[in-house]
């Protein structure tokens, strides 16, 4: 089945088919949701209008949030105080984000490009933290040793306005509260101005950055993105960005779907060999929307 949307033909089955696999990919690693969801509304659907494109993306990662978070909360991989924190931080960055890019990248010519300079950037962040050889131990470790975490390890055991502490498997962290609430904000303009989650930005803050153990990121990032995206869709929403009903409600199915499965699937999953693929495909989509152009007058190859 296909509909107009946009003043564009779109099948259906493919925007169902590629929403799980955006459901997937966000609630399992905690990050490029918006990013995918983008490409497929820029590429994929062919979609012209960039801030539809932009409350769309939302949208849909708020959906995945919301059903992904409860997931990661019943097994105790998220700490709440953290995500909170970084969501509040990001109500103004939110608002701040979605406002100028609702004004200055109103069309695809001018957003598309800054849209694939950060797909590149993170899918060059991405491959080189898997070979990079530190990072590469820490994700060796991380998968030989996330089968035996359990939830149930993670204890909070100082709060206050200075500093909050958590145990988790046997080893102590701790971060000021002003830190998550400064990360919020930061991450929130980027997110907000290019319609995406944030997820490729807070996933790297807070385990190489803070130091948070990987196996609590994913949760906590959703946490704090579903107030991100709650914030800067509603406002993209309120100066007049539109939707189609029917792709939208196809698309949100799709995320149900995937994100339901995500966070089970996060447990059993090679995490070297995930983010490898992940890279790979973001590298592509990245280089082509950032040089596409280019290449179609040298070599008369449209790379995506």
């Amino acid at each position: 089945m296909t509909i107009d949307a946009f003043g564009v033909e779109i099948n259906l089955l493919l925007a169902f088919l590629w929403s799980i696999f955006v459901g997937l990919v966000f609630s399992t690693v905690g990050a490029a949701g918006g990013i995918l969801a983008g490409v497929g509304h820029i590429s994929v659907f062919g979609i012209p209008q960039a801030n539809s494109i932009k409350l769309m993306n939302q949208i849909l990662i708020f959906t995945s949030t919301l059903i992904s978070v409860p997931s990661y909360w019943k097994q105790r991989r998220l700490i709440i105080s953290l995500g909170v924190l970084l969501g509040l931080g990001s109500i103004a960055g939110a608002l701040i984000g979605s406002t100028l890019s609702y004004r200055f990248l109103p069309d695809l010519k001018s957003y598309k490009p800054l849209f694939g300079v950060f797909t590149l950037a993170v899918a060059l962040k991405m491959i080189y933290d898997l070979f990079h050889t530190k990072k590469k131990e820490r994700i060796k470790e991380i998968e030989s040793g996330i089968s035996k975490l359990s939830g149930s390890d993670l204890r909070t055991t100082h709060l206050s306005v200075k500093k909050i502490e958590f145990e988790f498997a046997g080893k102590t962290y701790s971060f000021s509260p002003l830190t998550p609430l400064l990360a919020g904000f930061v991450v929130a303009v980027v997110s907000s101005s290019l319609g995406v989650g944030g997820g490729f930005l807070l996933v790297p803050f807070m385990v190489s950055v803070m130091g948070i153990p990987m196996f609590l990121v994913p949760g906590t990032s959703a946490l704090s993105i579903l107030i991100t995206m709650l914030v800067s869709a509603g406002n993209y929403f309120k100066m007049g960005a539109r939707i189609d009903p029917a792709l939208l409600g196809t698309e949100v199915m799709g995320i149900f779907l995937g994100s339901l499965v995500g966070p089970h699937l996060s447990k059993y999953l090679k995490e070297r060999k995930l983010r490898l693929l992940l890279g790979i495909l973001l590298l592509y989509i990245g280089l082509g929307y950032t040089f596409g152009g280019i290449i179609k007058r040298l070599f008369g190859i449209r790379v995506v």
